[in-house]
């Protein structure tokens, strides 16, 4: 008995050893989308910059990567209201071909409404300007040339440079299309200005990517243009926009998600840290199983980009502010940044950066207002150059083959309907 006691008594130390070497388990943590906090930072830069410090964090040690990333929700009803307007305009082609006009204009009527409805969900903004071009036919072809020449013109607005193949099929039509165009491109043009909640959402005028928000869009032909954003939490927004000669149009949306991560990117994106983003914080966390989440924003600083990332740490309920990191705009130079992060979160975990206290600037820097307005030309992507002119407009003869060739780094020609 004496020796079992003496045994017990030897093998303390070394239970007490093993505890101590023993390896701490791995902290979870996660990664929301970093949001832009000025208009100017490039598109994409925040969802790349996630992506990169994203792979960082899981060849970390000590680190246990969890992906919060959803899937991209699929709204069915947007979907069957476009596809029943495809029907439509089908419908309004058969009937046109039998003369039967009333009924061909009826069918676009429906077609251009569910369009309009659905604005945020058009992939090929060419569907939307053939209807409209179709329409104008229609129109024209019962007498209503006021309601055709307006049909065209809001068909022309939206793709000023793209051939319309109806034109194709009358000579009459054809040099009304020419003579159209030209009043549309030399009109005075107007401003269209795009703003969303949260800001940096990746926007697309008239199926042509120009930026994020908050944006200004300059040269924009009068009439109706569809626009959609995407905000950083993959949540789409749109719809369409009137724009007037010598005026400025604006145009906003909000998202309608009140889940933590939406109130999280709302809030950091408008240059404030606050306790609502403690408390979603906290709810993710709880709702994740993390102990570690990172957020933050991207902004301008010169000619580079500058991160400012915060950790959400679930024991204790703390906020802390990573070091601050710049980078070039291509994200070229990023990875030893992020490398450097993921080696401060490896080895320092809830301790690293310093604490923030609540309320308080993301980018003190800039102030409470300093989201930045982007800007951009109608129809010309960013880094791509000029719109693509495609020459002179249609004639019944012209051909597909007679096209001038696009060049690099032009708007591309929408896609004809068969």
């Amino acid at each position: 008995m004496r020796s079992l006691l003496i045994a017990s008594l030897l093998a303390l130390p070394a239970l007490a050893l093993a505890e101590e070497t023993a390896p701490a388990a791995p902290q979870k943590l996660g990664v929301l989308p970093f949001a832009s906090l000025s208009g100017d930072v490039p598109a994409r830069a925040g969802q790349k910059a996630t992506g990169m410090l994203s792979t960082e964090f899981k060849n970390a040690e000590g680190l246990q990567f969890i992906d919060l990333r959803k899937a991209g929700a699929t709204d069915f009803g947007a979907a069957d209201a476009l596809n029943d307007a495809r029907k439509d305009v089908e419908e309004a082609k058969g009937h046109r071909a039998k003369k039967k006009f009333r009924l061909a204009g009826e069918s676009l009527a429906k077609a251009v409404a569910a369009y309009k409805a659905n604005a945020a969900h058009i992939a090929d903004i060419g569907e939307v300007v053939d209807a409209y071009a179709l329409l104008a036919a229609v129109q024209y072809n019962t007498g209503k040339d006021e309601d055709g020449l307006q049909s065209l013109k809001t068909a022309l607005a939206l793709a000023p440079d793209r051939d319309l193949p109806l034109a194709a099929t009358s000579q009459l039509f054809a040099r009304v299309v020419a003579d159209t165009r030209k009043a549309v491109k030399d009109a005075a043009k107007g401003v269209l200005q795009l703003e969303s909640t949260p800001s940096g959402a990746a926007v697309v005028v008239d199926g042509v990517p120009l930026g994020n928000t908050p944006l200004q869009v300059k040269d924009v032909p009068p009439g109706l243009h569809f626009w959609r954003a995407t905000l950083a939490t993959g949540e789409v927004l749109g719809g369409v926009a009137e724009v007037q000669a010598g005026k400025t149009a604006k145009v906003s949306g909000a998202s309608q998600s009140k889940d933590p991560e939406s109130r999280v990117l709302t809030a950091v994106s408008q240059n404030r840290l606050d306790a609502d983003v403690v408390k979603a914080a906290q709810e993710l966390t709880a709702a994740s199983g993390l102990d570690l989440l990172v957020f933050g924003t991207l902004s301008r600083e010169g000619k580079n980009l500058a991160l400012d990332a915060f950790i959400y740490a679930a024991k204790g309920g703390e906020v802390r502010r990573l070091s601050r990191a710049t980078f070039d705009t291509e994200l070229l130079s990023a990875g030893v940044e992020f490398f450097n992060i993921a080696g401060t979160l490896s080895s320092k975990g809830p301790k690293s950066g310093d604490a923030v206290k609540v309320p308080s600037s993301v980018a003190p820097n800039l102030g409470p207002s300093g989201v930045k307005v982007a800007e951009a030309k109608y129809g010309v992507q960013p880094g791509k150059g000029d719109a693509l002119d495609v020459g002179e407009p249609e004639t019944a003869a012209k051909e597909e083959g007679n096209r001038k060739p696009l060049g690099d780094g032009k708007r591309k020609p929408l896609k004809k309907s068969p």
